[in-house]
């Protein structure tokens, strides 16, 4: 009886671990998809980037071409503060966006190596009930019909 008993505790360790599995695989997938989701984001960012400097190039253009020469002096200044700020708030959501795929794989293979974790003990568990049911039954004594057996 003590050994059906560790088998029965052994069985539902297994179980237990696999679920912890699973568990940890699903907040794996799911990581995984909210970082894609955190780079569309970013590019989306980025885009809008490039299309506010382009209003802001096309603005100064076009007052600097109602007051004289747009391609000189103090338009061309403007110009080139609006392409360095533009250019670089564009490479920071495009870098914004591969660091969040980059850590949402990192984060998920976290999530996986604790689902790998997670059944290892549940086997480690299950072999402790199973050694310890038999160490039980040894310690009761096997049934009478057990010693017939040739095991061995």
């Amino acid at each position: 009886m003590q050994f059906a008993a560790a088998a029965v505790s052994a069985a539902g360790s297994l179980y237990v671990a696999r679920q912890q599995q699973n568990m940890y695989n699903a907040q794996a997938a799911q990581q995984k998809v909210a970082g894609r989701s955190q780079a569309i984001a970013y590019k989306q960012q980025a885009a809008d980037a490039l299309a506010n400097l382009n209003e802001t190039l096309s603005a100064i253009t076009a007052r600097a071409a109602v007051g004289g020469d747009p391609s000189s002096g103090s338009p061309l200044s403007l110009q080139k503060y609006a392409l360095r700020e533009g250019a670089s708030e564009y490479h920071t959501a495009k870098d914004n966006a591969v660091l969040a795929v980059e850590n949402a794989n990192f984060q998920a293979s976290i999530y996986r190596q604790a689902g790998k974790t997670a059944m290892v003990s549940g086997y480690i568990s299950a072999g402790a009930d199973v050694f310890g049911g038999v160490a039980k039954q040894n310690q009761v004594g096997w049934p009478e019909w057990t010693k017939s057996l040739k095991i061995g």
